[in-house]
């Protein structure tokens, strides 16, 4: 069947502009975003690849949704843009309220930010000394733990070490103990280099591991004038867990 040309033509302007509208609607660039958290940066580097706090990740846009791969599975993010402006839903129901970045996009969540001078640096001295995250497990008399340590000299480096400790308790047929073990063992993990990028609680911390890989960590508490808290991940790392 062949179609009337003025119909071509139609159709083809409305192929043209839905994708100019879905061109337009497409998130990019440099975002300066705001959650519960605190500030982080939002940076679309290219059509496949952005970061967030310092973290680089996979992307796909999808309708209005953000779709990034998280641990190994993908993830939706909804998000809403009108002119400077998008909010993003997380998948536990958290808006996270963005801005575009302006100017050279220097943000609240990039080197230098909450400082002024925008020195590269300047905020590690308040990170200093040991954090340390704790975790254990019990079940039917035998119970395990990990301390995993890191040290932070207060110019940009930091080491880092763990502990554990096993307890297994032997029983016999009727329930009674008759025995018990205790392994303990050490090591040391990847150091590496690290810079707080503002001294407030939500600030990203950049990481970068001896073994090449970037990371990133979040500051969680301050108080007197240091950085007592970190959280990476799941984990949370503070002065007051290292026995």
């Amino acid at each position: 069947m062949r179609l009337h040309p003025l119909l071509t033509t139609l159709l083809f302007s409305v192929v043209i502009a839905s994708h100019a509208q879905a061109q337009q609607n497409r998130p990019s660039d440099r975002w300066d975003c705001q959650s519960s958290l605190g500030p982080a940066v939002l940076d679309f580097q290219s059509a496949q690849t952005l970061t967030y706090g310092g973290a680089a990740m996979p992307y796909r846009v999808s309708g209005n949704a953000i779709q990034v791969v998280q641990d190994g599975y993908p993830v939706d993010y909804l998000f809403a843009m009108q002119d400077d402006r998008m909010d993003i839903r997380t998948p536990e129901g958290e808006i996270i309220q963005c801005r575009k970045s302006g100017g050279a996009g220097r943000s609240a969540g990039a080197p230098g930010a909450g400082g002024g001078n925008g020195r590269v640096g300047q905020w590690n001295h308040l990170l200093q000394g040991q954090l340390c995250s704790w975790s254990g497990s019990s079940s039917g008399g035998n119970s395990r733990s990990t301390t995993q340590r890191a040290f932070f000299d207060g110019r940009g480096r930091f080491t880092t070490g763990s502990e554990s400790s096993t307890s297994v308790t032997s029983r016999d047929s009727a329930g009674y103990e008759v025995g018990s073990a205790s392994v303990y063992g050490n090591g040391e993990g990847p150091g590496g280099t690290y810079e707080v990028t503002a001294a407030s609680p939500g600030a990203p911390i950049r990481v970068q591991w001896s073994t090449g890989e970037a990371d990133v960590a979040y500051v969680h508490h301050v108080s007197g004038g240091r950085i007592t808290e970190v959280k990476y991940g799941n984990l949370l790392f503070g002065m007051g867990l290292c026995e």
